[in-house]
């Protein structure tokens, strides 16, 4: 065990309500026996490969330009979207400096002569994003998916001790599985790396094919929290990471009806990318005409949020800026916009928060990527000896304070990252920062949007959005 030695888990698309005693017990006490970060939230959009990246660099969108699960990038490809579940449009981009304009985990730990290990059971373009150098540095990776993803030396090994990797499946508990084998057999007696990341793909893969109620997915959750209970069982033996911090990446939400929204845009066809979160890329982008495009989207039922300002950051009627979700890169849509979901509700945390969605899941299947609170919500906790025990943080925070505050914990510098050390958590420092709240509004005919956000030392962490008014179609 090195000294400072952290490991991250992270459970795919688990929302902070879902994380029970009941569903997910190994888990549950964790969470009680370390700091608890109850106000956690993921970003915007909060896509699976956007949320990597934030993570590993310590800031959004805005700073790091991996604007979404899907984009035009026309330096890269061209007559198509750019796809970042595709390992080589990934490589494609950061072969010609447009990928990431942050640097990432791995390259600062490389720097300082350190090491950090994947082992992920996430899409390739997913794992790919949390070590994007790991093959010209020498930092091994494990992929469920193989070379090239997986590092030669690691996959093979993985490989010949334990044989074949299991077929994927939902829930892909074979898969996590494997995994975590890979991870307590060989990455730690065998490499000790000082940071390591270890992803499940569950519940997030089994709750996009039978919802986040599901009886397949909750199956799904208690598969992922017996490999943690393994992950933890090593942690405590004390032949395996001082640290553990645990995460999700963002939750989910059911979608009840598919909105084919290139039938509503016809004209913008070759600039629209499709998604929980959509974008058009404008080559006219005159204040009149994002104006008239605002308007149009506002009078549309389907519409949720919309998002736009000018290319000197004036407001545009009835549109949010950018920048008020850490958004607005130079990469990024001229206009986006999120299909309707249900508005924030006192009633219980598990209530069943509904979206229309343009993926191809059937109704009822979970959906993520806009900013419901369902979305948006995530778990993050953390213990070991750099880590205040058995307390509860009300601080918000997001994903990208936990890039920063790893490095903290492993006595690296944290310049060119946005987030904030969560210095509230962490032994010997206990600074609590100051938090404000705010609500943005945006208001064009009976089109209503609203964002509700902290302000933690003046960043804004979007604790839900949602659209009313009139006029709208309401789920």
């Amino acid at each position: 065990m090195k000294k400072a030695s952290t490991l991250v888990v992270t459970f795919d698309g688990l929302r902070r309500d879902r994380a029970t005693a009941e569903l997910m017990p190994n888990l549950a006490a964790f969470m009680k026996s370390g700091v608890n970060f109850i106000n956690s939230r993921s970003i915007f959009p909060s896509e699976t490969r956007v949320a990597v990246t934030s993570t590993v660099t310590g800031a959004p969108p805005r700073d790091h330009g991996l604007v979404a699960n899907q984009y035009i990038h026309d330096a890269v490809v061209q007559g198509r979207t750019f796809q970042t579940a595709d390992y080589k449009d990934l490589m494609a981009a950061d072969a010609i400096g447009q990928l990431i304009d942050r640097k990432a985990l791995g390259e600062r730990l490389s720097a300082a002569g350190k090491t950090m290990a994947v082992v992920s059971t996430a899409s390739p373009g997913a794992t790919w994003m949390m070590n994007h150098k790991a093959r010209t540095i020498g930092h091994p990776v494990f992929s469920v998916h193989g070379e090239p993803i997986s590092t030669l030396d690691l996959h093979r090994a993985a490989l010949e001790k334990f044989g074949p990797v299991p077929a994927d499946a939902t829930p892909n508990t074979a898969r996590l599985d494997y995994a975590c084998s890979v991870l307590t057999d060989i990455v730690y007696p065998e490499i000790d790396p000082d940071l390591c990341i270890f992803w499940m793909s569950d519940p997030d893969s089994t709750s996009h094919a039978f919802g986040v109620n599901g009886a397949e997915t909750e199956a799904s959750q208690r598969g992922a929290d017996a490999a943690f209970g393994r992950i933890v069982e090593l942690w405590r033996s004390g032949n395996g990471p001082e640290n553990l911090v645990v995460m999700s990446d963002h939750g989910q939400i059911t979608g009840v009806q598919q909105v084919h929204v290139a039938e509503h845009l016809p004209q913008y066809a070759d600039r629209l990318s499709i998604g929980s979160f959509s974008g058009l890329y404008l080559e006219n982008q005159t204040p009149e005409t994002l104006a008239e495009l605002v308007k149009y989207l506002s009078e549309q039922p389907w519409c949720g949020l919309i998002f736009a300002e000018t290319a000197d950051g004036q407001v545009i009627d009835g549109a949010l800026p950018w920048s008020a979700v850490s958004h607005g890169h130079k990469r990024g849509a001229t206009v986006g916009f999120t299909l309707r979901a249900t508005p924030p509700s006192t009633e219980s945390a598990n209530r069943n928060d509904q979206c229309l969605f343009a993926a191809y899941i059937q109704p009822g299947g979970g959906m993520h990527g806009g900013l419901n609170r369902g979305e948006l919500s995530t778990v993050l906790a953390a213990a070991g000896p750099a880590f205040v025990a058995d307390m509860v943080s009300e601080v918000p925070c997001w994903l990208p304070d936990i890039a920063p505050t790893l490095l903290t914990v492993l006595g690296l510098p944290t310049d060119g990252t946005s987030g904030r050390v969560l210095t509230e958590a962490l032994v010997g420092d206990g600074r609590v920062p100051a938090v404000e709240q705010r609500t943005l509004t945006a208001k064009i005919g009976g089109h209503e949007q609203y964002l509700r956000q902290w302000l933690v030392e003046g960043t804004a962490i979007t604790d839900c959005g949602w659209t009313g008014g009139t006029g709208t179609w309401r789920l």
